[in-house]
């Protein structure tokens, strides 16, 4: 009976040491997949070889979840780009002592680091997934009634103008209604 390598054995076998690539990355990336994929063609049996039909599939569904990783730390990356300059609370964990705070304050930056976004919270990193809420600051409230005031302005304007309008006219026309009314 024929005993069959563990990946690892091939891996070490041909110069591919597994806990030294998992030192430099946690991801599969598209040379580790092909050395993987390599490795399986050499070892395959011979009698009952693979489908290039596999491979391509096998191909087809790495390039599919590296989009789909690529995608989501796009949308991470967005999302905390998104909180810059405005005001959140977040938890902030201390690596030297160990100990967790919360965070409030305004964002001053982005950072990735080990494949995590985290905001610079007035000198402070606290990690995107920390952040528990993002507070309605004094700028957004101001802008927002800033607006509104606008707005109210705008309308104010069109009214008084068909007031005037109606007052221009409204000397002919209360003669008229007065006549039609028998005053």
């Amino acid at each position: 009976m024929a005993t069959v390598d563990s990946i690892k054995d091939i891996m070490a076998k041909y110069g591919m040491d597994a806990t030294k690539d998992k030192a430099k990355s946690d991801n599969l990336n598209k040379d580790a997949f092909l050395q993987l994929l390599v490795t399986q063609m050499r070892y395959q049996d011979p009698l009952e070889p693979a489908k290039n039909e596999d491979f391509l599939a096998q191909m087809a569904q790495f390039s599919s979840l590296e989009q789909m990783q690529n995608l989501n730390t796009s949308s991470t990356m967005q999302q905390a780009y998104s909180l810059i300059g405005k005001t959140v609370l977040g938890l902030s964990y201390n690596e030297v002592s160990g100990e967790s705070k919360y965070v409030e304050g305004v964002v001053q930056s982005v950072t990735l680091k080990g494949g995590e976004a985290f905001l610079n919270v007035d000198g402070v990193d606290v990690a995107l997934a920390k952040i528990e809420a993002v507070l309605n600051d004094k700028a957004t409230s101001n802008e927002a009634m800033i607006d509104a005031i606008n707005k109210i302005n705008e309308a104010l304007a069109g009214i008084n103008e068909k007031i005037d309008r109606l007052t221009a006219g409204d000397t002919e026309e209360t003669s008229v209604e007065n006549v039609e009314e028998g005053q």
